[in-house]
């Protein structure tokens, strides 16, 4: 097959290269039958010097340079030895002077270009056809002078064809490589969004399910009421996983191409799909952490104003995984969620504090995924992240989602005027390495 790291592509002699073989000898032979205007039987040396081309004509797609070289040397030789007497040259006015130069360079020259760089495909076909007019003009004078003139001509118009057909080739080649390329970033495009939207339905869920099942274990014994609360809690956590789950696999397999679907019918694939969170579900988000024991308060000021729909659920996701984090991280420990709204849009601020360093415990590592996707969910919205330490020990998200966006946004620049998408100072990128907590053992949710 065809290497195309190479300079010259190469490949071992198919059936269509000895089809064509076969057609250039039959053609060589022929015009050195006629070359003297009448059919005449050719010598025997110009008839193994015509079969010794045709020999090496067959290797052309393996060793295209190297034929092209030995093709040349060999109508040269015909050119000098073997052309027909002056005299005939005349009465044929010269054109058949040197048949059957240049029919095998002409092949040659095109397998070359054909299967080279633009510059060499020229250079070789220049240089062979350059090298035919020259041996003719020096072996018989003006006489063929005309004659040499159309050999170069000839030889550099299979160059060119050839060259052309490379460069065809060379643009199918490009859009084929461009094409597989766009096909892999929209695979993974695809994929990391499956997983963004896994771990923001899952990791929330099964964060609060972890809590009450450590409160249901704890309050068994003493407070057994208590202790139902919670396994109940775990239920109501657990459906609710279930429900999001079936709901974010059932819009991953419709498309805009699938027939519309009613959100409430239970009938299809996951049953009924619930409505996209936005942030007029904090409440519900904040509360199902309450009931697990996380002190979380909410302060809101400013006219709650009207965002985009991927700004809305940005909102959404930020502040789940934010409060996520905290239950992981720093159990029991206050959370403050504060929502800022402006005419440019909503300035999410989530902070929690540390547990004391006697209390701290070693977290499950994680895979640091819950940031990451924080923050590309703000930068897809058209907004900006900030995170990490502050004063008293405690960690911060601080997001900026701007109003009125319904379209996802490209790369955003932030500035320093803004105080919810500044580019965080040393040791709160998001791409760092800060936790929510200031434990060197856990790699678990940083950025």
């Amino acid at each position: 097959m065809p290497q195309p790291g190479l300079p010259v592509r190469r490949s071992r002699p198919t059936a269509v290269t000895w089809c064509v073989t076969v057609a250039a000898l039959a053609a060589m032979l022929t015009t050195a039958i006629v070359r003297t205007g009448s059919p005449t039987m050719p010598g025997s040396a110009l008839v193994v010097l015509v079969l010794l081309s045709t020999a090496v004509l067959s290797l052309r797609t393996l060793r295209p340079v190297l034929v092209l070289g030995c093709v040349v040397a060999i109508e040269v030789c015909i050119l000098v030895f073997l052309a027909v007497p002056d005299g005939i040259a005349e009465r044929t006015e010269g054109m058949g002077a040197f048949q059957p130069v240049p029919l095998g360079t002409m092949l040659a020259a095109y397998t070359v270009a054909a299967r080279s760089s633009r510059r060499l495909g020229w250079g070789a076909g220049v240089a062979a056809g350059g090298v035919l007019m020259v041996a003719g003009l020096l072996a018989h004078g003006s006489v063929t002078a005309l004659t040499d003139l159309v050999v170069f001509y000839l030889v550099v118009t299979a160059a060119a064809i050839g060259a052309w057909r490379a460069g065809r080739r060379d643009a199918r080649e490009r859009e084929l490589r461009r094409r597989e390329r766009e096909t892999g970033e929209a695979v993974m495009e695809e994929r990391l969004r499956i997983a963004r939207e896994l771990h923001d339905v899952l990791a929330h869920n099964l964060t609060l399910v972890n809590a009450q099942a450590g409160v249901a274990e704890y309050l068994l014994e003493t407070q057994p009421q208590a202790a139902a609360h919670a396994l109940r809690d775990i239920t109501r956590h657990t459906s609710r996983a279930i429900d999001e789950l079936r709901a974010t696999i059932g819009l991953l397999r419709y498309d805009a191409a699938s027939p519309a679907r009613d959100p409430d019918d239970a009938t299809g694939p996951g049953g009924p799909m619930r409505p996209v969170p936005g942030i007029d579900a904090l409440d519900e988000l904040v509360e199902s952490h309450r009931s697990t024991g996380t002190p979380v308060t909410v302060q809101e000021s400013g006219r709650r104003g009207t965002l985009g729909q991927h700004a809305d659920l940005a909102a959404y996701r930020i502040v789940q995984e934010a409060l996520t984090n905290a239950a992981k991280h720093a159990p029991g420990m206050p959370v403050e969620v504060s929502l800022a709204w402006s005419e440019a849009g909503v300035r999410l601020r989530v902070v929690n504090a540390a547990l004391a360093a006697g209390e701290r415990r070693t977290a499950a590592p994680g895979t640091g995924h819950g940031l990451i996707g924080m923050r590309e969910r703000a930068l897809a919205a058209g907004g900006g992240l900030r995170v990490g330490e502050i004063a008293d020990d405690r960690f911060e998200v601080v997001a900026t989602l701007p109003a009125g966006r319904s379209e996802d946004a490209t790369d955003h620049e932030t500035t320093s005027e803004d105080p919810g998408s500044v580019a965080p100072s040393s040791g709160t990128d998001v791409t760092g390495t800060t936790s929510v907590t200031p434990e060197p053992a856990d790699e678990g949710d940083r950025p």
